[in-house]
């Protein structure tokens, strides 16, 4: 889809390479460049596969560098900003993710890429911006999720708040900053010109609901009570003989939801005045849960998903990871995709979550790159240097 855009990718973040991950799986040129011996600080993040901490058995680096070719480049010395400088002239975009200053402390900032490719977009990917108070602060996940506005929102309302899992400001970085990164582009086709995107991982996260809700109408979104805020038929995970389900009445069809649910289940009692109103059913949710789950525990959790949405219900099945990997929808849509790693195996990614033209776009791809795997191939045949030259720039560091 993305075949004729080429990225380079100076990122030292999860969020930067995710960023390019996902128009790597687009089919955008990206060619990652890190930093020669030690290469990108994720490299050494566990959890390792195989033989233990190596930077090639990174799971993190492994799952967010799909689709990009990887060379080794010091761009603290000047033969390596030369280098630079000789690579960017025919590219489209170079996302960076390095501390405010840093590219432009090292003559290699926005005004001096422009200067050689006046249509280069550089898209810097930063905590805060790259402007504002503060912009020169260090963060980290668990920091943007909380300065973002997000971690309010999570865990039972009479303890702390509560994180959300895994690597959450990455990824939401990482899809806006594609997506930034593509109007750019657009932008670029249109009139020839590049330009500067300063992407705020902060602002990224601040743009969910609970900051607009409280915007336009006052109120906060506090923290649950018992998981979902005590909301059993609309966001609380119920158990049951063999795992979690999630019940919806929104989407329900039907005049009445809970009228539909009380039929499904054979619980005429669900069908008391006191449980239409959805305020009431909060109120009394440790009533209605025991209610619910004493059907549902003698069910398991895929038949009652599928009879379930076969009556037009909304329900939803807590899956673990495995259950992903063998979800026998995701199989019908080919919605995985297996690639080849030269030192960890064969490896099966999640995709992009569509499909063009009935097609996976991360289908035909290849894995993250091993550390300068593709070092002659742009050294020599893409700017044209010698065995020897290589040899050299590769003995005093530079690549």
């Amino acid at each position: 889809m993305l075949g004729d855009i080429k990225i380079i990718e100076l990122s030292n973040t999860i969020g930067g390479a995710a960023c390019t991950k996902m128009l790597g799986d687009l089919g955008a040129d990206v060619l990652k460049i890190e930093p020669p011996k030690v290469g990108d600080p994720s490299r050494y993040e566990p959890p390792f596969l195989g033989d233990g901490p190596e930077p090639e058995r990174s799971a993190l680096f492994l799952a967010y560098n799909t689709n990009k070719r990887g060379i080794t480049l010091s761009l603290e010395t000047e033969e390596g900003r030369d280098l630079l400088f000789k690579l960017i002239e025919d590219v489209d975009v170079i996302v960076e993710s390095y501390p405010v200053g840093y590219l432009d402390n090292l003559g290699i900032g926005y005004s001096a890429l422009s200067a050689i490719n006046p249509k280069a977009i550089l898209v810097s990917i930063t905590p805060f911006g790259q402007t504002g108070p503060y912009r020169d602060y260090s963060s980290s996940d668990l920091v943007i999720q909380a300065i973002g506005g997000h971690l309010i929102t999570g865990g039972d309302k009479d303890r702390e708040p509560m994180a959300f899992p895994d690597t959450q400001s990455a990824f939401i970085t990482g899809r806006n900053s594609g997506i930034a990164t593509m109007a750019a582009v657009l932008h670029q086709r249109q009139t020839g010109q590049g330009q500067h995107v300063d992407f705020s991982e902060m602002e990224a996260f601040a743009q969910v609901w609970h900051a607009n809700r409280y915007s336009f109408t006052g109120e906060i979104s506090g923290r649950g009570t018992g998981g979902g805020q005590g909301n059993v038929m609309d966001s609380m995970h119920l158990e049951a003989e063999d795992g979690y389900i999630t019940l919806a009445t929104a989407g329900t069809s039907g005049a009445d939801s809970m009228d539909a649910w009380a039929d499904f289940f054979d619980l005429p009692e669900m069908k008391d005045p006191k449980w239409k109103s959805m305020r009431v059913r909060r109120e009394n949710w440790q009533e209605l849960k025991a209610l619910v789950e004493s059907k549902l525990k003698k069910m398991k959790k895929y038949d009652f998903f599928q009879k379930a949405m076969e009556k037009r219900l909304v329900v939803g099945v807590v899956q673990s990871p495995q259950d992903i990997l063998n979800c026998p929808h995701f199989a019908f849509r080919d919605s995985l995709v297996e690639l080849e790693h030269p030192v960890v195996g064969n490896l099966r990614y999640t995709g992009p979550g569509f499909l063009a033209d009935n097609e996976n776009t991360a289908s035909q791809g290849r894995a993250a790159p091993t550390m300068g795997q593709h070092n002659k191939e742009i050294y020599s045949d893409v700017l044209g240097l010698t065995e020897q030259q290589i040899e050299l720039l590769a003995g005093s560091g530079v690549i």
